[in-house]
């Protein structure tokens, strides 16, 4: 495929389009998938703490989400690299780097910004006086709304999971690290008849895997999507053994999330919630939802497109949202919630703030962005 990525044999934009059925059902994947990562993250903060009984199961319900979002981004930037081949007669590394810049650091820039504000007001705000939370004998997503300036300033050279730990108040910001330096590999693989750029990719691979091999293992799975969305590949395939390879990796699937939820019921008896098994479970799902992604692609599966313009502001909710949660659970602590009911309440209605912030900020964040760029 990288040898032949510079031969495309197609001779407009007309020759590499995305069906406008399927282009509605990325637009929906993307946008539900930030509300599922958003309804674990308020799960975590609002439920858990009363009532653990779904916990294991919504945990990787939002790691299934994020495997979504690496999943239509690897198809998405195979997509968009052919069709810069096609419209520059070569692979124009400035209008890829400018095209990623555009969609990924306005949203980044202001959520840094946000939760530094909000950190901030956190001592005048939280009942506690203080950036802690109550502490209460049971699960909570994180015990104080704090980060530590090492953390920042990995998080703004997108090193975080690879030499420091991602930002304690705004956890979902491991998976952009990550999707920032699938775009630099896969600029990489777009420039292959250059020997530097080879060369880099090896170079830049290997380090990154040394640093953190969990990256290795999600670049694979990201890599498969990417394949998926050229014609070359797909002509190879064998529709059948791909439903079979697709169902073997989803009981594959199961069978981790029933053992997740066996060790935290049965061996940490509820006191602790390991992620040992993300990097197990994450994959299976990624390969299942690439698999899933291509048939929508060739129509042998149906997907009725839901709630289609939330992938407006899908990036922006997903940047934020974790910050917004951390605050409001400083600002009304667990002994407000006397009860389930309540505790649902306050699910429900600091997700819908999350989601209206978000659609909000979006407007002025996110406004030329679409699925297929």
């Amino acid at each position: 495929m990288l040898e032949n990525i510079h031969s495309l044999n197609i001779k407009s934009a007309s020759d590499l389009p995305l069906d406008k059925t399927f282009s509605l059902q990325l637009e929906s994947l993307r946008g539900l998938s930030a509300i599922v990562v958003l309804f674990s993250h308020a799960f975590q903060a609002f439920i858990a703490p009363q009532d653990v009984t779904f916990y294991s199961i919504v945990r990787l319900l939002g790691q299934s989400a994020v495997m979504m979002f690496f999943i239509l981004s690897g198809f998405l930037i195979g997509h968009s690299i052919q069709k810069n081949l096609l419209q520059n007669h070569t692979f124009s590394i400035r209008k890829y780097a400018r095209q990623r810049f555009r969609r990924i650091l306005p949203p980044f820039i202001f959520a840094l910004c946000w939760m530094l504000l909000l950190y901030l007001l956190a001592p005048y705000c939280f009942a506690t006086g203080s950036h802690d939370f109550e502490l209460i004998p049971a699960l909570m997503i994180r015990t104080a709304y704090d980060f530590s300036w090492v953390e920042l300033l990995g998080s703004v050279f997108f090193v975080n999971e690879f030499l420091t730990p991602t930002l304690y108040a705004n956890a979902p910001l491991w998976s952009l690290s990550y999707e920032v330096w699938f775009y630099v590999l896969a600029g990489l693989m777009a420039m292959w008849r250059y020997a530097f750029a080879r060369a880099a990719l090896v170079i830049v691979l290997i380090i990154l895997s040394l640093l953190n091999l969990q990256f290795l293992v999600y670049f694979g799975v990201w890599l498969l999507a990417f394949a998926f969305s050229f014609d070359q590949v797909r002509r190879r395939l064998d529709v059948h053994a791909l439903k079979i390879i697709q169902w073997i990796f989803g009981i594959f699937a199961l069978c981790i999330a029933m053992y997740d939820a066996y060790q935290f019921f049965i061996i940490d008896q509820v006191k602790t919630y390991q992620a040992n098994l993300f990097t197990l479970f994450n994959p299976c799902v990624g390969i299942v939802f690439a698999i899933f992604l291509l048939q929508l692609y060739q129509k042998q599966r149906t997907f009725t497109p839901f709630w289609v313009s939330s992938a407006r502001f899908s990036y922006t909710l997903y940047v934020t949202h974790f910050p917004i949660l951390l605050f409001i659970m400083g600002v009304f602590p667990q002994s407000y919630m006397h009860s389930i009911g309540l505790s649902i309440f306050s699910l429900t209605i600091s997700m819908s703030i999350c989601i209206a912030f978000a659609w909000l900020m979006a407007k002025f964040l996110e406004p030329q962005i679409k699925a297929i760029t």
